[in-house]
């Protein structure tokens, strides 16, 4: 297991303020508008489920047989393939066994009973021919009467105990579920022999899943979470157990629902390590190999839309992160029209598994192009919300002959049951568009549409234009561009050209060359009033902000016949509100501080998604004063570190700057440490949780501070020394 900077619980205490840093908080809704079709209730909120309702709802299956009954392509190709396939064969019988074990053949058992029960419920549900549901009720009654245990090997054998019966757990949990989900419906399955297979998927298979999303840890990659997110949602769903939906849920999102918590690399933002220009989402394991990866994306398409068929927008948080990790991944396994490997941009990132020995330096473009791993992506951002996803467009035909899971990962006969019409809606305008600036840059990147040619590049002065042509992206190419403005404020927008005419513009996006003021909070008050602080919203908008005092943190002397917040040493802070770094590349942050003493790794400032994505001011770090940003944990942090501790006993002008990958520290206006590999800002990290004067893993700052700032953009080394002054 990776070593990690391990959150103490007893310092977890208050809740977090409203609306936590770029987290929606659940229910996950999408526009209206948006959508082709009604959206039920949220199940996260409602705790009540939509029957059939995961990965082939019953309208789904109305539409499926009306494309067959029409001989329409590709359902009506599937479907004659799914009825000639073995597997719907009504001479078989199942093999349940009492035990499964990932490391012997006994697995093949259930792998196989699984994807026949799949195929014959989809048989009987797509003609409606009792035979075939009699036959797969069957299957589930025998597993539901004699499977006790899954598990990695049987007692006594000698193989290696890898724990992979966890991967088995959820994969295999969450298939039993579909087809339960799916025979549900069936009036010749006896409501004692339904309720007998549900309590066996909650007591074999969900108990695993849920306990091992208890148990947080970096050490595992993606997948192990990803199966258990799958497995919790699905057999939640299909159990009537709305705290197992919610727990996936809340997980995948790293939703914190005013709790300090920790999340796994199956967490969307853990997942999706590296937000690279273009929308292009770096992938946990895309350092590890493609089968891995292709794997992450098979579990992520069936656990979005299993919630989106709940009421759940999982798809398009964080502004369609995972559409982003899936045209990186889908990249990863493409070739140009000669036959060359695509460069695909890497964040060096450290093997989960391997702490302090391995570290990924490349993507490991191992092609496989065989895993049923496509069609939900695909048939929701493209066919269902008019998105472009041409990479993952390129890799569906390639997978398209998905029959085959020998391994037992995939579900089977995914085109049949997840693809959709094509999308026939207006060409929409491009989204998501994002204005980063990097290295005094602007860096845009957004989302394209069906059916676009091309896209036009504009700036303006002012939000309402007019705007100036920069340049035309073609649809094909990486949909980002970096443009070098005059200083100044600066607004731009993004126009989609079809064979037809112009789509809407994009929303105007506003960027500050080099910077500006972001926030500040003086913390000279007294009486609890002076927590207030000035945020500019990333529309250019002032707005006032508070922070919240927590365990005793109090008043005290300033700098300046004022007064200053007082830490104690112990468990002391000051939380910070939302939306402090939404959206920053290039930073300064700075704060004045007078240290009583000091202790390691107390921190004068953190902000991040949770205690494995940060970034932290440690004024007495392993070997000196040391600024840490990191997206995987501890292992994995960049750092800038000072060849000594903070001073103490007198007040201490600290600040750090970050320009590209050149990140900066200063003490009274003086760099005392200096890196040019810092591949992560505070837009990667996030800021969900955010203190002055604490984390949640160690005991508080023990001394004063006052005088916080943030800088949009990296201030110049004369901006820092007059700071200090």
């Amino acid at each position: 297991m990776t070593a990690t900077h391990d959150p103490h619980p007893a310092l977890a205490r208050r809740s977090l303020l409203a609306g936590l840093g770029l987290l929606p908080a659940l229910p996950l809704l999408c526009s209206a508008p948006a959508l082709a079709e009604t959206r039920p209730v949220p199940a996260s909120a409602s705790g009540v489920f939509r029957h059939a309702g995961l990965l082939v709802t019953e309208d789904d299956f109305k539409r499926i047989r009306g494309h067959i009954a029409a001989g329409e392509q590709p359902w009506t190709g599937w479907w004659n393939k799914l009825c000639a396939d073995r597997l719907t064969s009504l001479d078989a019988w199942p093999s349940a066994l009492p035990a499964v074990y990932r490391q012997d053949r006994s697995k093949a058992s259930l792998y196989r009973d699984i994807q026949r029960a799949w195929c014959l419920a989809l048989r009987w549900k797509l003609s409606d021919d009792p035979r075939y549901a009699d036959k797969a009720v069957e299957t589930l009654d025998a597993w539901a009467q004699t499977l006790k245990l899954v598990a990695t090997k049987a007692e006594g054998s000698t193989a290696p105990d890898d724990h992979t019966y966890i991967l088995m757990a959820g994969m295999q949990g969450h298939q039993f579920a579909q087809i339960g989900e799916v025979m549900r419906s069936y009036p010749g399955w006896a409501p004692a022999s339904l309720a007998r297979f549900q309590q066996m998927l909650l007591d074999v298979f969900g108990s695993i899943c849920s306990g091992f999303l208890k148990k947080v840890s970096l050490g595992s990659h993606a997948n192990w979470d990803m199966a258990s997110l799958c497995g919790a949602m699905a057999i939640g769903v299909f159990c009537d157990r709305p705290e197992l939906y919610r727990q996936a849920c809340d997980y995948y999102a790293g939703n914190n629902k005013g709790e300090l918590a920790m999340f796994g690399n199956g967490s969307i933002v853990h997942s999706v390590y590296f937000m690279h220009p273009g929308h292009f989402g770096q992938w946990e394991e895309s350092g590890r190999d493609q089968g891995h990866s292709t794997l992450g994306m098979s579990l992520g398409g069936d656990l979005l839309e299993m919630a989106w068929n709940q009421g759940d927008d999982l798809y398009g948080m964080y502004n369609n992160r995972f559409l982003a990790a899936a045209e990186y991944v889908a990249r990863s396994n493409l070739k140009d029209e000669n036959g060359n490997v695509y460069a695909v941009p890497y964040a060096p990132e450290h093997n989960p598994s391997q702490p302090h020995t391995a570290r990924w330096t490349e993507v490991n473009q191992s092609f496989q192009n065989y895993r049923n791993a496509w069609e939900p992506i695909y048939n929701h951002y493209v066919n269902r919300m008019g998105l472009a996803a041409p990479n993952v467009a390129r890799m569906l035909p390639l997978c398209e002959p998905n029959y085959g899971s020998g391994n037992g990962d995939d579900m089977v006969y995914p085109t049949l049951t997840q693809r959709r019409p094509a999308y026939a809606g207006p060409m929409k305008a491009p989204s998501g568009l994002t204005s980063p600036v990097h290295d005094g840059r602007v860096v845009l990147s957004w989302w394209g549409s069906v059916g676009a040619t091309s896209y036009v590049v504009k700036r303006a002065a002012r939000a309402n234009g007019p705007f100036t042509h920069l340049t035309t992206v073609a649809a094909d190419q990486l949909l980002t561009h970096t443009d070098t403005p005059p200083k100044g404020v600066w607004f731009y927008q993004v126009t989609a050209l079809g064979s037809a005419s112009a789509s809407a513009a994009s929303t105007a996006v506003r960027a500050a060359v080099p910077g500006e003021r972001r926030f500040s909070m003086p913390l000279n008050g007294s009486n609890g009033t002076g927590t207030i602080g000035a945020l500019q919203t990333p529309a250019g908008q002032w707005k006032a902000v508070a922070g919240e005092l927590l365990d005793g943190a109090t008043w005290g002397d300033g700098r300046l016949n004022d007064k200053a917040i007082v830490f104690d040493g112990k468990s002391a802070g000051l939380q910070l509100p939302e939306g402090l770094f939404s959206g920053l590349g290039d930073f300064t942050l700075s704060l004045w501080a007078n240290a009583n003493s000091l202790r390691t790794d107390s921190c004068l400032f953190f902000a991040g998604h949770d205690g494995f994505s940060y970034m932290r001011l440690v004024p007495k770090g392993r070997v000196g004063l040391q600024f840490a940003i990191t997206g995987a944990g501890f292992n994995d942090e960049q750092n800038l570190v000072a060849p000594w501790f903070m001073p103490i006993r007198r007040w201490v002008h600290l600040a750090v700057t970050l320009k590209g990958t050149t990140g900066r520290l200063y003490v009274d206006g003086t760099e005392v440490a200096r890196s040019d590999a810092m591949m992560l800002s505070p837009r990667q990290v996030g800021d969900q949780v955010a203190f002055l004067g604490r984390d949640w893993g160690h005991a508080s700052f023990n001394g004063r501070i006052q005088g916080f700032r943030i800088e949009a953009g990296a201030l110049s080394a004369a901006e820092i020394a007059a700071l200090a002054k």
